[in-house]
């Protein structure tokens, strides 16, 4: 077998310093759980079309004035993260219907660009880098969005136009800086991070050293310390998602120079991120924020002046993956995919319809009591804002979008000694070794429901490798079986590599132990004491009002961990799409007879019940007023009657 070399689409850097090179997109074709996903996104991406998110650049084309609904906070690049996400999805999706509507927004975007290279339908050109105009700053922001999508246009078709003209636009920016334009001197605490990271992408895709060095230049404007809380990336200081794409950026620096200055203190601070910042499903900050201090972890917002603030924002979980999938390029630890997977599974697919056509912008992790007044950032906080509506800002649907595309190359990767598998779906890839031959290795699963993973071998000889499979770290144990091999136990936190010489149609059975654990939270954590959650594999659960006929405020749990055995799992294939329901023994706490009385005493015991637990992904997909809770408060053990 021989194949062209191919560089990935994403993950594009440098061999001779990148520890973990991933498979390219096209290398890889992917399907079960997360397949099903990343081909939906493309129906999610032909919808976006209907939505607000290219009306200024078709109304501009055709003479026309853009209307109020341009008006949202860097608009521009929403359509900009359409175009880096369908150019991926070309590279594994060759419908002419996708090719034609990539080359069409693409031209309409083009035609706007001014002789000088700028590009913005929102701002006159006597606005430019204007501070007056908005409290954050988002020029770079926007054209960072702009510049990835024409490398991204770049590598999927090999056509120069997008490239050609985000260097004319960068060129622009490099100009007014050099020219000292006051603009750059609030850069640092008032822009939004994003033009970092894709100018150092702009650069592996020209070669021309100044902007590389103009990355660096805008990296350094900002905050980067040994605490989470002193740094500073942008507005708002320790925005979440500003904070994610910064610390890419650092990270991206590294692995294009190798300098140790740009990887200074970020290992140190995805530690204390994932360790005191983090919610149970994976998403990050309150309020858009990560909070200063520690273990400051409300489950759900209440500011009656600003109805649409919440925790965890979609796109900050964009940007943790991001941040967190270099770092595992760097440093090629197998709890960096640990934590990709938390956040994959639970938070950004929590955040996507099981169509992929609405998104919620926040996601708290606990909804009840009247929400009237209260907002997922102009939409329903308690279903999810479906296209072609959009947010207020469209950020978050454009960002799963692109995100999704990309996806595939979070699969596997490779190093010199052979391949590594980072998460399970059933998935084919094809990869030439550093000696030049071929392999392929064709994965089955129906992981996360299962723990079951077939991992077969094809090559057309006998051929040495080393492939290393992640055993995650919730899993207490697991089994593994080579072909003509014993069958061996292991725990979970670490690859395990394989390393011998592999024959045509070798398999690999890998079995992760998926017992139910209940998750408690740390005593620093106030907010929500004394609850407990409960996970499957990779999976975090809630309870949902459609599952009950009492209000889930009044559900606790009697649990001692050792009793979690008698939580029951039953597969439930026609609910959701299919997913494991989890049957947990309950109590109900006693309502209130007398309206007025605000504390009262129970009458006998705590009756007792069976409370159904779904995955926290699959919530707020039957109904339109939809409640949950995933952290559930810990009960007296049920009592005794006889």
């Amino acid at each position: 077998m021989k194949v062209n070399a191919v560089r990935p689409y994403v993950g594009d850097w440098p061999n001779d310093i990148t520890r973990l090179q991933p498979v390219p997109l096209r290398r890889v074709k992917i399907g079960g759980f997360l397949g099903r996903r990343v081909n939906k996104n493309v129906t999610s991406l032909l919808a976006g079309l209907k939505s607000p998110i290219p009306r200024a650049f078709e109304a501009l084309a055709a003479g026309e004035t853009p209307g109020e609904d341009n008006l949202r906070p860097a608009a521009d690049s929403e359509l900009y993260k359409w175009i880096e996400g369908m150019a991926y999805a070309t590279v594994y999706d060759s419908s002419p219907e996708l090719a034609c509507e990539l080359d069409r927004i693409v031209h309409l975007v083009v035609r706007q660009q001014k002789p000088d290279g700028y590009i913005n339908t929102q701002v006159p050109p006597l606005e430019r880098l204007d501070m007056r105009t908005q409290p954050h700053l988002y020029d770079l922001y926007i054209a960072g969005h702009f510049f990835e999508a024409a490398v991204a246009h770049f590598r999927a078709t090999g056509q120069s136009t997008l490239l050609n003209s985000a260097c004319r636009w960068a060129d622009w920016f490099i100009s007014q800086y050099k020219a000292g334009h006051p603009y750059f001197a609030k850069v640092g605490e008032a822009e939004h991070p994003e033009a970092e990271l894709a100018l150092i992408r702009l650069y592996r895709a020209t070669g021309k050293k100044r902007y590389l060095d103009f990355a660096v230049t805008l990296t350094n404007m900002s905050r980067v310390a040994e605490k989470v809380a002193e740094l500073w990336c942008g507005a708002k200081k320790l925005h979440a998602v500003r904070s994610g794409y910064l610390l890419s950026a650092r990270a991206e620096l590294y692995l294009e120079t190798g300098k140790p200055e740009f990887l200074g203190h970020l290992e140190a601070l995805w530690n204390e991120l994932v360790s005191t910042r983090l919610y149970v499903a994976g998403g990050i900050g309150y309020m858009e924020n990560i909070p200063e201090l520690p273990y400051d972890l409300p489950q759900t917002v209440h500011n009656p002046h600003m109805p649409y603030m919440d925790i965890a924002e979609t796109c900050a979980s964009v940007a943790m993956m991001m941040f967190t999938w270099r770092m595992h390029a760097i440093l090629g630890e197998s709890r960096y995919f640990d934590m990709i997977e938390t956040i994959l599974y639970n938070h950004f697919l929590g955040a996507l319809s099981l169509d992929n056509l609405g998104i919620f912008y926040y996601n708290p992790l606990k909804l009840v009591g009247d929400q009237v007044g209260r907002t997922d950032h102009g939409g329903c906080r308690s279903c999810r804002t479906m296209l072609p509506q959009i947010h207020s800002p469209g950020c978050c649907i454009s960002n799963v979008w692109r995100f999704l595309a990309a996806l595939p190359e979070y699969l596997f990767c490779a190093d010199k000694k052979g391949l590594f598998i980072n998460l399970y779906t059933s998935s084919t890839l094809e990869h030439t070794l550093p000696n030049g031959t071929l392999v392929k290795i064709v994965v089955r699963t129906d992981y996360p429901h299962d723990g079951k993973i077939t991992i077969r071998v094809f090559c057309d000889q006998p051929v040495s490798f080393a492939l290393r499979l992640r055993v995650p770290g919730w899993c207490m144990r697991a089994l593994l079986r080579v072909s003509d091999e014993g069958e061996k136990q292991l725990e979970g936190g670490s690859y395990v590599t394989i390393d011998r010489t592999w024959q045509n149609e070798d398999t690999v059975d890998l079995v992760l132990e998926m017992a139910v654990r209940m998750l408690f939270l740390r005593h620093e954590i106030r907010s929500e004491a004394g609850c407990v959650a409960f996970a499957r594999g990779p999976l975090v659960y809630c309870l949902e009002q459609e599952d009950v006929e009492i209000p889930i405020e009044r559900i606790r749990i009697p649990l001692h961990p050792d009793d979690v055995p008698q939580v029951g799992v039953r597969w439930r294939p026609n609910l959701l799409a299919g997913v494991n329901v989890l049957h947990a023994p309950a109590v109900v706490s006693p309502a209130s007879q007398n309206k007025t009385s605000l504390y009262f005493e129970a009458e006998g015991s705590l009756p007792a019940t069976d409370v159904p637990l779904i995955p926290f992904y699959a919530r707020a997909n039957r109904s339109k007023s939809s409640r949950w809770v995933t952290l559930i408060p810990q009960g007296p053990a049920v009592k005794n009657n006889e």
